[in-house]
């Protein structure tokens, strides 16, 4: 055999040799078991990657997959690193429920690692690693600004008007006091005793004054006001004391038309605050005094000058009170906007004084939606299970535009005037009772202070507002339970009890 037919017999052998053993790899792999194979697929999740949720209201995040599923025996599900349980989920067979107690204002990594998750027909068959990453919304207390603007907020607490009880006038003529009760210490020392917090007394002063340049106010008069707001003292209560109803002379239309009526009425002003202020100069700071209430030309949209009046009188009475001293030169004084309006404390035609002691609240009036709280056709329903889907959304924007222009800017803001007339049907007044309820707990989580009006007007209809006797403080209109519920939306910090939590249990039409 010569040396070339050696050469080819050798690399045929190789070649052999080669085709041999790539024939028994082949083999050998037919012969290898199968194993576990991820093939499960993972459809969806009840919390979205990145969202933030509700820590009070999530106790389980549920996993969908296509196929029948169960917890592998070996499975080492985390959130945050701590193994959590999952189970078979309440809806389907193919959601695995992770079962979770949800801290507030955290953030969270849920891991399912690849093979934790098997087929309930096939335990070979496992679905693939799933990581998921989410946060809770901060606590109420948490999501509030720790300011100056808030202290106050929790200072006032839930407030109560003493309504037009001292509006007694008509057209400017003394009459007998507008609800026609006398006013007793006992109403103070029951309304703190039901959990109230401030009153707001409401007084028409114009009646009671003499001509110019003086304008004195009566002596009578002065001195039953301060009786009141010395039994509010006396029960540990705050008071609001204002210039209420002197609209009627308080032209500020009129008086952005004519210099020498601005400046005629702006002597009264001065005048009538000179003497509240000297009155009540060494109470301390649990009394307020309020510069107007709702100034306004037969409630039409206002004409800049009209705006320019509201600032111009505004920085008038903090100048005036400020300049009679002692507690006055540091008390908190509240400025309202034009018809004490959230819109027109919104615009940006609206300035705070200037004032040194840098004291001010800025006051507004809520009565939205009007048709519903107000007007004389009152609406019988409000809220979205009643038909009205905006409606507690329409609560939520507003309040919490003021919460970003006012408290978030450490300047105190609070609802001198809020509450819904009582109805006339049943469902009406389910409907009353759930949007003062929603209505507390929105100005709550916005920061606001709110302020119950209450004229002392039994029945039903437009404006009647009934809820504590303005002589004694005892329940009106079964109204105990009502009030509570206001109470506890405008105080709670319970993390459970949530707007939703109160939408959710809204009265059916």
């Amino acid at each position: 055999m010569n040396r070339l037919t050696r050469n080819l017999l050798s690399i045929f052998a190789l070649i052999s040799s080669l085709f041999i053993a790539t024939s028994c790899g082949d083999d050998a792999t037919e012969d290898v078991p199968t194993g576990k194979r991820t093939t499960i697929v993972t459809r969806s999740s009840s919390i979205k990657e990145g969202a933030e949720v509700d820590a009070a209201t999530v106790t389980k995040i549920t996993i969908s997959y296509n196929t029948t599923v169960t917890q592998a025996a070996d499975a080492n599900i985390t959130l945050n690193g701590v193994k959590v349980v999952g189970q078979k989920g309440t809806t389907t067979a193919m959601d695995m429920d992770i079962m979770v107690t949800l801290e507030e204002g955290k953030e969270y990594t849920l891991i399912i690692p690849e093979g934790s998750v098997v087929s309930t027909t096939d335990a070979n068959q496992t679905a693939p690693e799933f990581v998921l990453h989410f946060s809770t919304k901060k606590s109420l207390e948490d999501s509030l600004p720790d300011n100056e603007a808030m202290a106050v907020t929790r200072m006032l607490g839930f407030g109560w008007n003493l309504g037009n009880h001292f509006d007694s006038h008509s057209n400017g003529n003394k009459c007998n006091w507008w609800d026609n009760v006398n006013t007793t210490e006992a109403l103070y020392q029951n309304l703190a005793q039901a959990g109230v917090k401030t009153v707001r007394i409401p007084a028409t002063w114009g009646p009671w004054q003499g001509e110019a340049p003086d304008y004195k106010i009566e002596d009578s008069f002065m001195a039953t006001i301060k009786e009141n707001v010395l039994w509010a003292k006396a029960a540990g209560l705050n008071v609001i004391l204002n210039s209420h109803h002197d609209e009627y002379w308080q032209n500020a239309y009129s008086a952005s038309t004519n210099t020498e009526t601005n400046e005629a009425l702006k002597a009264r002003i001065v005048a009538t605050w000179k003497q509240i202020a000297e009155e009540f100069k060494n109470e301390g700071d649990y009394l307020i005094l309020e510069a107007f209430n709702e100034l306004n030309n037969n409630w039409a949209v206002p004409t800049n000058g009209e705006l320019k009046i509201m600032n111009e009188w505004n920085q008038l009475v903090v100048n005036t009170i400020r300049a009679t001293g002692g507690n006055n030169a540091t008390r908190w004084i509240s400025v309202p906007s034009y018809q004490a309006s959230p819109t027109y404390a919104l615009d940006s035609r609206f300035t705070i004084p200037t004032d040194d002691a840098n004291k001010l609240i800025v006051a507004v009036h809520c009565y939205d939606p009007y048709n519903f709280t107000l007007n004389k056709s009152l609406a019988e329903t409000w809220g979205h299970s009643a038909g009205n889907a905006n409606d507690e959304k329409s609560i939520t924007t507003l309040l919490n535009k003021l919460k970003e222009t006012f408290i978030d800017k450490n300047i105190p803001c609070y609802l001198g005037e809020i509450g819904c007339s009582i109805h006339e049907t049943e469902l009406g007044n389910k409907c009353r009772d759930y949007y003062l309820e929603y209505f507390c707990r929105a100005a709550h989580y916005a920061g606001l202070a709110v302020t119950l009006w209450d004229n002392h007007s039994p029945g039903a209809g437009a404006e009647h507002h009934n809820y504590f006797s303005h002589k004694d403080g005892s329940w009106m209109n079964d109204s105990e339970s009502l009030i509570k519920t206001m109470i506890k939306a405008t105080t709670s910090t319970d993390p459970t009890y949530t707007l939703e939590s109160i939408y959710n249990r809204a009265p059916k039409k």
